[in-house]
């Protein structure tokens, strides 16, 4: 049986290097980006080197979640390094970055911050899977 103290130090072990892995993986894009910073300004940098070509108003963003919580705009932009699409593309969780906006101004970015934020303003999101689910369609009834 080890000690405590030797419980917690190996846990906290565990904890930092799950941090540094995090951070280590962030996309250079994404590291480019500064709180307080507008959405527009946002999308300047992260479409920067885009994959896919074409017009898009969201370049480099599987998806988007939009909350209205006591009169507080939160958007979350999902950033996919490659131009993935959600529909067309099937991106895991882990491999997207948020991007949180309150107001249109840059609050947070990465799960842990999302986390966070939605933590404290009991914010219920999509349901943290490996991929993102698809729902069916609704069958007939007779």
């Amino acid at each position: 049986m080890y000690h405590l103290s030797v419980r917690r130090r190996a846990s906290s072990l565990v904890a930092l290097t799950a941090v540094i892995t995090l951070v280590a993986c962030e996309d250079k894009r994404v590291k480019e980006l500064n709180t307080g910073i507008t959405r527009d300004s946002a999308m300047t940098v992260i479409s920067q080197e885009i994959k896919g070509g074409g017009s898009d108003s969201f370049p480099n963003v599987y998806m988007r979640d939009r909350y209205l919580i006591e009169g507080k705009n939160f958007e979350v932009l999902y950033f996919a390094p490659n131009n993935e699409k959600q529909g067309k593309d099937s991106v895991p969780w882990r491999k997207l970055t948020p991007i949180v906006f309150l107001n249109n101004k840059l609050v947070a970015k990465g799960w842990p911050a999302w986390d966070s934020i939605t933590k404290t303003n009991k914010i219920l999101t999509r349901e943290k899977t490996d991929s993102f689910a698809r729902v069916p369609k609704p069958t007939p009834t007779k």
